[in-house]
């Protein structure tokens, strides 16, 4: 047997890798980021702090977003690889779910302080995905109260990160919030194929 017969292994990557988690975690710190709105809503109505949260929270998401779209794409992975392979072979159609997943757990990931996302849901006509424990929520229950928590600005940066990555991918989906912190002790968020 020659050594031309031994087959080589690649040395592939099935992780995300970590510069591009510490640049997203860095932009977009979320202490830094509750602390930015509660100096920004201090001694404001109830009314004036929805509108400012809608504001405020709607751009870091879509700047979050975009950003974990940006570097994921510079820094692909076997497993990206393997997701375009199949979208490709495809024609498109597992575009959804498979794309916008990735990149939303790359945003959630290098923001969140969680080894994973969870997924209740991944198919050709449903992403559903939850927010457990988290770390915007405790961040505003801290700087701004109980109150404000409660109302949940931060959920606009949630809905608009999964609107904006779907867009951008040209993927065609109605998203809404199923479950919320404040009731059930986690959010839970739905992209459903339009």
């Amino acid at each position: 047997m020659s050594t031309q017969d031994i087959y080589v292994a690649k040395n592939y990557s099935f992780e995300l890798h970590p510069a591009m988690l510490k640049k997203i975690g860095e932009d977009f710190n979320v202490e830094k980021a509750v602390a930015r709105f509660a100096e920004q809503v201090k001694g404001k109505s109830p009314a004036e702090i929805e509108k400012q949260g809608q504001a405020f929270f709607t751009a870091y998401g879509r700047d979050w977003i975009n950003l974990a779209h940006k570097l994921g794409d510079e820094y692909p992975d076997r497993t990206y690889e393997v997701l375009l392979e199949i979208v490709d072979k495809s024609k498109g159609y597992y575009k959804f779910s498979l794309l916008p997943q990735r990149f939303l757990e790359i945003a959630y990931l290098a923001t969140m302080d969680m080894s994973v996302l969870p997924i209740v849901e991944n198919n050709a006509q449903r992403l559903i995905y939850r927010v457990v424990d988290c770390k915007t929520y405790k961040a505003l229950r801290d700087k701004c109260g109980e109150a404000v928590a409660q109302a949940l600005p931060c959920r606009h940066a949630c809905l608009t990160a999964c609107e904006t990555i779907h867009q951008d991918l040209d993927v065609d989906a109605a998203i809404h919030q199923e479950a919320t912190t404040p009731k059930e002790g986690y959010c839970e968020f739905w992209a459903q194929r339009a």
